[in-house]
């Protein structure tokens, strides 16, 4: 087993027990559009893909607040890649909040996602 799997199980494993209380389950929507016509400003939905994982929602540190790229209502989500059904992008909905940023740790265990209300 290497590392990055090591690191996964055990944090897995973390997620099902030490951090259960904390852990939520999510699902993210992404929705692909056409091209626009700009002659009649018309976008149509071409299709929506749908995903889901679990991890856990926090907010930020005050330090890394700067009311410009992280809002003090932003919300941070600490989510384990192998449990993601598709991996998210920039502009995806999660619960309801869009995704601002996306981050992975040096390891690509995790995501750290920027989500922000509408």
């Amino acid at each position: 087993m290497g590392l990055n799997a090591e690191i996964s199980t055990e944090i897995t494993q973390a997620f099902d027990t030490d951090l259960k209380d904390a852990v939520k389950d999510f699902t993210g929507r992404r929705v692909i559009l056409s091209d626009d016509d700009w002659a009649v400003n018309d976008t149509q939905v071409l299709s929506t893909i749908n995903y889901s994982g679990r991890g856990v929602f926090t907010g930020f540190y005050a330090h890394e607040i700067d009311n410009k790229t992280i809002m003090q209502s932003d919300v941070k989500l600490i989510c384990l890649q192998d449990e993601l059904t598709e991996i998210p992008q920039i502009d995806d909905e999660i619960n309801e909040m869009k995704i601002i940023s996306i981050s992975h740790d040096p390891a690509e265990v995790s995501f750290t996602i920027q989500l922000r209300g509408f």
